[in-house]
Parts: structure tokens; sequence; C-alpha cells
């Protein structure tokens, strides 16, 4: 069976795209981390035969250490998910089946499934990854991010400075334009440059208004 596995792939339901401050840059940054079931579907859908196997390596009232070996057609991935009560108190009670999770998911990435993505279990931990997620204060203007406190990040839902044009791209906005583009033979680097040629920014920075624009000329060029 075969597959280009990349990040285009990951459906819509499928990943968690969160911003931090990048207080060198001086900007918010996105980033994408597909969750496990995302990773588990292109593996699926990429191999006759797949086996997942996990193995406790510690597991204590503390702390829990899994090993997972994801076995394709390329080869065994061995992959290692710890997680702690100290860092997951939220869903402390689970220790033992997130840190299988992280496992599994990191396996199934060296395999090759989103290998240029961290995945969403390994920062669940943080506030943001929980769905806990606070909201900057906006400027006088409505339009304008505030900087966020020390270590703060934002979930992005859709887009990051509110409800208008100015927001940034929506994940349903971001995936549909990747779609577009790998009807058109371009992948997201390809996408990426027309993006900053056009409006200055990667399609991940774009406002829900340049996106929109930017998926009509797609649109346009796919008809």
């Amino acid at each position: 069976m075969e597959s280009q596995v990349n990040g285009n792939q990951f459906r819509d339901e499928e990943i968690v795209i969160m911003s931090h401050w990048d207080k060198k840059n001086d900007e918010w940054v996105r980033t994408v981390y597909p969750k496990i079931g995302g990773r588990l579907r292109l593996a699926h859908e990429d191999n006759d035969n797949l086996s997942i196997t996990t193995e406790i390596i510690k597991y204590d009232e503390n702390i829990a250490v899994v090993r997972a070996v994801s076995t394709t057609t390329k080869g065994s991935f061995p992959g290692i998910g710890m997680s702690s009560m100290e860092r997951d108190d939220k869903i402390a009670p689970a220790i033992l089946e997130l840190a299988e999770t992280r496992a599994i998911a990191r396996s199934l990435r060296f395999a090759g499934y989103g290998v240029e993505y961290c995945s969403a279990e390994e920062i669940s931990h943080l506030e943001n990854g929980n769905g806990n997620t606070p909201q900057p204060n906006q400027g006088n203007a409505g339009t304008s991010q505030a900087k966020p406190k020390g270590g703060e990040t934002a979930k992005s839902g859709n887009g990051g400075n509110g409800g208008n044009g100015d927001a940034r791209i929506t994940n349903k906005q971001l995936n549909y334009a990747v779609t577009l583009g790998k009807n058109l033979g371009k992948n997201s680097k390809d996408l990426d440059q027309e993006s900053i040629a056009a409006f200055g920014v990667k399609m991940a920075y774009l406002s829900v208004k340049d996106a929109s624009s930017f998926i009509d000329t797609l649109k346009s060029k796919t008809a």
C-alpha cells in the first residue's frame, strides 16, 4: 500500500495548533501538534500488517515509563514515553496510560508518520494542552494581541486575535489550503513560498481575511 506520509495528511480533528510567545523575535509563534489518532490512522493506511507492542520500563506511585515498538513494512521503530504525578497532575490516576500513549506516538513518529511534528500528547501537561486556554489581554485596538506574561501560551481556535478578519488563519482554512495545494502538486513549502510572496508571511501566520484570499487564489488555479 503506497502513501506519501507527511504532516499534510493529518485531518483537522487530528491536530492541535498552539501558540507561544517568542521573546527573541517578539512575536507569537504557531506550532502544529498531531494527535496519536492521526499517526495511527496513517500507519494503518500505509501498512497491510502493522504491529505495535509496549513494555513497562518503570511504574510506581510517582512516575511511569513505557517503551513502545512499532513494526511496519519499513522496519521496527522504538520510542520511550514518560509521565509523572508532578508533571501530569491533572490526570494523575492515568499516568501509566499516558506514558504508553506518548511512547506509541513517538514510535510512530520515528517510523515516519508526522516525523517533523512533536505529538500533542507530549505537550498535554502544559496548561494549554488540556484545553484550559488563557486568553491574552487585548489592546485598545481590539485586534492586537498583548504580549503574554512569562511562559504563557495560547491555543489556537478560530485564530489568535479574535473573531474578525485580522484573526489568525483557522485550522479549517489551513487544512483546506493544504488540500488545494496537494491537488495542484504543491507541498507545504511550495505553499509557504507563495504565501510569503503574496502576503509576506507563511501560511500559518496569515490572517483569516488573507487566508480566504489565498484559498480563493488556489481554487482559481484548480478550476
